[in-house]
């Protein structure tokens, strides 16, 4: 519900019953002038002998009485008299008998002291009954002031106009408020849009205002808040990408020393295994460093790329050869197959090696013993695309949709290989998005998985 709504509501509320009240008080007031005036102008004309005029002339309708001075003449059912002391009575002889002919009944409940109120249709009038005694036709006298026509609608107009008007007021003054709370969401969303840096501008010193100033003070601790949290995590970024880089150098080192072991102990099966293992953990330790040190880059989206001539024939090959230690250690056959030209493009060395190397790293190690990888780079009519294709399990029709979500892995990836964290398809794919490049996932007929790089 809108703010303006709940004026108009609000104002519902209180203006309904108030202008209820009001109109039960007013048509009490006027009931109470009434019979304060009819019971004057009676008693008035009683003492300027108003029972000798009737006895000498009773009347055969209602008759206006002298009052205040109000008009002669007979007064028709329902006839209205304007100004103090209008009123108009009735004859009755002690049996209660009207000389009338249009005279109402004598009420049985009368009150002879005061005047009471009656009703006409749907208006109220007020009537007075006086005991003038004797035994002719004037023994009882019926006073009254009849409702003037239109008086209840008049009132329910009344009533109508100050309902309104309290309504339009509401929403008129509603107006002022609203807008300036819009400007200032309008104010907080561009405070928040620029991390706090911008103020909320303070309009007034009033409730508005001082809820502009509240959002300041809360802006400039949210504002420290993200500031401080922001030289964390660059700080923690900095630490990682530099431990990354210090420890993947000496386990590069020690990848290779293990690779030199496992071909001098080919003679030496069981030997063989162990050192097979040694180089498959090793590479699996370098493999989760560059990708935590990549995901630290690669959240910081304000990093610019390090953009160069890259040979892409040449990277991929040296992927490869990377790669080949661990492959061997997997039982895996790793194939390459490049163009015989050089292919160059303009990219980010580091960032696209990463990349090609998560995409052979996974073919790898969720491939079967026995298993071939093939990685072709082939030129399209306007770029190039890089496949890298398995012939291991596979992935579900499920799975393939959510390959590139960060910590996701597949059925047959959990059962193989239960320590791997998820990462390394997701940091390919954030590393080709940011590069301009396209990285999908195919399944072939034959089984496996294919990445296409493009």
């Amino acid at each position: 519900m809108s703010l303006r709504t709940r004026f108009f509501a609000t104002s519902l509320l209180i203006a309904v019953p108030l202008a209820i009240g009001w109109f039960q008080f007013d048509s009490r007031l006027r009931l109470g002038n009434k019979a304060q005036e009819l019971e004057q102008s009676v008693m008035r004309d009683i003492s300027t002998g108003l029972q000798a005029r009737c006895e000498a002339d009773p009347p055969r309708v209602g008759r206006p009485g002298r009052g205040g001075g109000s008009p002669q003449g007979p007064l028709g059912r329902g006839a209205v008299r304007r100004g103090r002391g209008a009123y108009e009575f009735f004859a009755y002889d002690a049996a209660g008998r009207p000389t009338a002919s249009d005279a109402p009944p004598l009420p049985v409940d009368r009150d002879d002291t005061a005047a009471s109120t009656y009703r006409a249709g749907l208006n109220s009038g007020v009537a007075l009954v006086v005991p003038l005694g004797g035994d002719g036709p004037c023994a009882f006298l019926l006073a009254r002031i009849p409702p003037r026509p239109g008086e209840l609608r008049d009132q329910l107009a009344a009533l109508a106009l100050v309902v309104l008007g309290v309504f339009i007021a509401a929403w008129i003054a509603a107006g002022p408020v609203i807008s300036r709370l819009r400007r200032l969401e309008q104010a907080v969303r561009r405070a928040a849009a620029s991390h706090y840096a911008e103020t909320v501008p303070v309009d007034g010193r009033d409730e508005v205002a001082a809820l502009a100033v509240a959002f300041n003070e809360a802006g400039l601790h949210v504002r420290s808040h993200v500031v401080n949290l922001q030289a964390r995590e660059d700080a923690l970024r900095s630490f990682v990408a530099n431990t990354t880089h210090d420890v993947a150098i000496p386990l590069t080192v020690l990848q290779g020393h293990l690779s030199d072991l496992e071909r001098a102990l080919a003679e030496v099966p069981d030997h063989r295994e162990h050192v097979r293992g040694a180089v498959q953990e090793a590479h699996y330790i370098t493999s989760l460093l560059r990708n935590l040190g990549a995901a630290a880059a690669l959240e910081n989206q304000a990093t610019a790329l390090a953009l160069s001539q890259v040979d892409l024939s040449a990277l991929v090959e040296r992927v490869a050869d990377r790669h080949r230690p661990i492959a061997r250690a997997a039982g895996v056959d790793l194939n390459v197959a490049v163009p015989e030209r050089p292919l160059l493009i303009q990219s980010d060395h580091t960032l696209l090696e990463q990349t090609l190397g998560n995409l052979v790293d996974n073919a790898i190690r969720h491939n079967r013993s026995g298993g071939h990888v093939a990685v072709i780079l082939d030129r399209t009519g306007i770029g190039f695309v890089v496949s890298v294709t398995d012939d291991g399990p596979g992935v579900t029709d499920e799975e393939l949709a959510h390959l590139t979500t960060r910590w996701f892995r597949g059925s047959e990836a959990r059962t193989r290989r239960p320590d791997g964290t998820g990462l390394g398809l997701a940091i390919a794919a954030e590393s080709a998005r940011r590069l301009g490049l396209s990285l999908t996932f195919h399944r072939p007929s034959e089984g496996g998985l294919r990445a296409d790089i493009r």
